[in-house]
């Protein structure tokens, strides 16, 4: 019946169920491919403004702010064994592109409030 208290015994806890499991950066934003035929298909780096490797096919160089070559170290992108899986589902540098925002664009639907 006694015992000490906590900081922690006056904040309202959430129930394990209701807490939102967060899902990983590119399946926020993007549809995941479920059998791609390209092997890049469900890497953030696809979609992302500072991927040197997509300049001028997906990423215009007006976008481009600091360029990252992920994908020059990435096995599955250059098929050397060597080299070490990068696919990405999260990262830190990670600017939307023009590409990928009308890939975005395409998704959404309008939602009409019926009363």
């Amino acid at each position: 019946m006694y015992h000490q208290m906590s900081i922690f015994d006056f904040i309202e806890r959430i129930p394990q169920s209701e807490q939102d499991l967060s899902l990983p950066q590119f399946e926020e934003l993007f549809d995941k491919v479920k059998n791609p035929v390209i092997r890049c298909a469900n890497c953030l780096c696809q979609y992302c403004a500072n991927n040197a490797e997509e300049l001028w096919r997906k990423v215009e160089p007006a976008e481009m702010k600091e360029p990252c070559f992920n994908c020059d170290e990435c096995q599955v992108y250059n098929g050397d064994f060597c080299l070490t899986n990068q696919q990405k589902s999260e990262c830190v540098k990670f600017i939307i592109s023009d590409y990928g925002a009308k890939k975005n664009r395409k998704r959404m639907r309008i939602i009409k409030n019926r009363i």
